[in-house]
């Protein structure tokens, strides 16, 4: 008996000593071997750059990963309760690792016949998402559950659900509750209420199975088993969740945001990376508050649009863009009824269609399972393309755009993306603020910006400061020159300037010059005052690429973009002041402290009683001639038109 005891005391001391063993062989090889937490405690992830408009609407964001980094004080209870009952109700209890809910998740697993429930923790969770590799092994969850209790040790519960909440992927390319809530509720965090708290903590487990936007019932299942397990974790009352169990997915509402603004938008990133470098509006989550008016920027967008498609349908139609063999028709046709952007048309939209069908002066155009018959016998061809060209055949691709007929069909209607170039800045002469900019068509279609990068003639619309050199030099708004032939003899180059209409009108004021915009004037006015004193004059506005030294400067014949032509009218409506364009107001960090604040910079180019006689000459021009359109504002209103 006493043999058998000494047998029992002496195992028990080799288990002991075995498991003294390994405690020394895992804290030598694991513990000590742990990454430092302070990286993690010092939580710096990427955060979404925001672009805001004047009135401070969301117009633009620049991310690597869309995240607005949310504090912990701005996060209600009733969100961090509805992650905690969906992903970890034992939270506020355990240590880092929850054993009990490890076992409690196998067993609802094994009943379910599938995996219904984690058994990580929350902060199992942060561990693995930020410390450690995705690899799966005994010792890498060996490593996560340690440094998971080293981190309960070393944080507390509400830096815990901070990182978590900031850094879990919620779907729809949202990181964070912070881009969560904007995305799919348009709403910041501290705005959300029960039922859309339910529905967010419901995504962490399958952000696409559960997702509101691709699989709406799949969403409201997971919300309702997230709103019981917050009714039995006692963190809503009944009539909360009833109330909620009511609202459903009804809160998600999203406003449409709109979309304006892609030039404008892009300057400001490309500012941002001259600035603080290439990696920095992904990364640092700015505030950047622009100049840019929403109202105005959209409406510049659909005038210059506008503009353009109107023109275009005047210069004619160029012909199909591609085609198919017509053996090849049928396929093309199955081909889109498979596509998923087809399967309801957005009015307005531009599609390619395929040609079916095709006799003199009728064409059948099919898109999907859409067809239409086109009328083609009166339709205006571009000069440029050849009579014989002028024709449609089967398996031709033609751009077409959805009409809604009477009684609710769609109808295709022949149209085609043009190939006109245009650009528009509206600058704010007093503030310098750029309002809108437009920097061509589509910005899909081309990123060059015509508005700031293309160097263009200005022509007539250059006149203008040409006039500023001679009122600043003696001429008045009544001196007259004489519009009349004149030659001039370089080498054996002769020239003979014109005017647009090929006639001559003898002594001509200055007004009346500006007003029908004489060439001939105005070449005899910079002859006068001689080029370098034009030219010298010209170089105040700042224009980069230099003034050409010869008579035709006066007729615009330099090059500028229509931001710096912009910006060198400011002079003349802010008393002789130019200023610099401002496109950023101010840039904050994500903690909201400024960066960097725009000042007003202006520049004396002529006295006031230039700019106001010259104001005076320019509102003859909208009075009386080429501006007249512009009169329909009913306001004092002064320009000048250029070609």
């Amino acid at each position: 008996m006493r043999r058998l005891r000494w047998i029992f005391v002496i195992g028990v001391l080799a288990l002991a000593a075995c498991a003294g063993a390994v405690s020394f062989t895992l804290y030598d090889q694991y513990w000590t071997q742990l990454p430092p937490l302070g990286r993690l405690l010092r939580y710096d992830p990427p955060v979404a750059t925001t672009v805001y408009a004047d009135d401070g609407q969301m117009v633009g964001q620049f991310f690597f990963e869309k995240r607005y980094l949310t504090p912990i004080e701005k996060i209600p209870e009733i969100v961090r309760h509805a992650f905690v009952a969906a992903e970890d109700s034992e939270f506020y209890r355990h240590k880092g690792v929850d054993l009990r809910g490890i076992i409690r998740a196998f067993i609802a697993n094994m009943r379910a016949g599938g995996v219904v429930q984690g058994g990580s923790t929350i902060t199992q969770q942060v561990v693995k998402a930020l410390l450690l590799t995705p690899e799966r092994s005994y010792r890498r969850k060996l490593r996560e559950v340690m440094l998971s209790v080293k981190l309960e040790r070393e944080a507390t519960k509400d830096e815990i659900i901070f990182l978590y909440l900031n850094q879990i992927y919620l779907g729809d390319g949202n990181y964070g509750i912070g881009a969560a809530a904007r995305s799919y509720f348009d709403k910041e965090v501290e705005e959300l209420g029960v039922a859309e708290a339910a529905l967010l903590a419901g995504l962490p487990k399958a952000p696409s199975r559960y997702s509101p936007t691709r699989n709406p019932e799949g969403a409201i299942k997971r919300q309702r088993y997230v709103l019981r397990r917050m009714l039995d974790e006692d963190f809503i009352s009944v009539g909360e969740y009833r109330g909620a169990m009511r609202k459903g997915l009804s809160t998600l509402e999203k406003k449409g945001r709109a979309d304006p603004g892609s030039y404008y938008i892009e300057y400001i990133r490309r500012h941002l990376v001259n600035r603080f470098g290439s990696r920095a509006p992904y990364y640092k989550g700015f505030r950047v508050h622009t100049a840019m008016n929403l109202d105005m920027q959209k409406q510049a967008e659909e005038a210059l649009r506008r503009g353009i498609e109107g023109l275009d349908v005047d210069l004619g139609y160029w012909g199909a863009i591609d085609s198919v063999e017509s053996a090849e028709v049928e396929q093309r046709i199955a081909d889109d009824r498979e596509r998923e952007d087809l399967a309801k048309l957005e009015e307005g939209a531009t599609y390619r269609a395929v040609v079916t069908q095709s006799v003199p002066g009728l064409m059948t155009v099919a898109l999907a399972d859409n067809v239409s018959e086109i009328d083609v016998s009166k339709l205006r061809w571009h000069p440029n393309i050849e009579k014989a060209d002028r024709r449609f055949d089967v398996g031709d691709i033609v751009e077409v755009t959805p009409v809604v007929v009477e009684g609710g069909g769609i109808s295709l209607g022949l149209t085609q993306t043009p190939q006109i170039a245009a650009a528009l800045v509206t600058l704010e002469p007093f503030t310098g603020h750029v309002k809108a900019m437009v920097g061509g068509y589509d910005f899909a279609q081309s990123e060059f910006n015509r508005a700031m990068q293309a160097y263009r003639q200005p022509g007539s619309s250059f006149k203008p400061l040409v006039y500023a050199a001679a009122l600043d030099n003696g001429y008045t708004p009544a001196s007259v020159v004489m519009d009349a032939p004149i030659q001039f003899v370089d080498h054996e180059t002769i020239w003979r300037p014109q005017n647009y209409t090929r006639k001559f009108y003898g002594p001509t004021t200055l007004r009346k010059a500006i007003e029908q915009s004489r060439n001939v004037v105005t070449i005899r006015v910079v002859q006068d005052l001689g080029i370098e004193t034009v030219v010298e004059y010209l170089r105040r506005f700042g224009f980069r690429r230099g003034i050409g030294k010869n008579l035709s400067v006066g007729l615009g014949t330099s090059e500028v973009t229509p931001l710096e032509l912009a910006s060198a009218y400011t002079a003349v409506a802010n008393g002789g002041r130019m200023v610099e364009p401002i496109f950023i107001t101010k840039i904050e960090d994500a903690a909201g402290n400024l960066i960097e604040a725009t000042e007003l910079i202006t520049t004396e180019v002529m006295s006031p009683q230039t700019a106001y006689l010259v104001t005076s000459m320019l509102e003859g021009v909208v009075q009386n001639s080429t501006g007249k359109k512009v009169k329909v504002l009913n306001r004092p209103v002064a320009g000048k038109t250029g070609t």
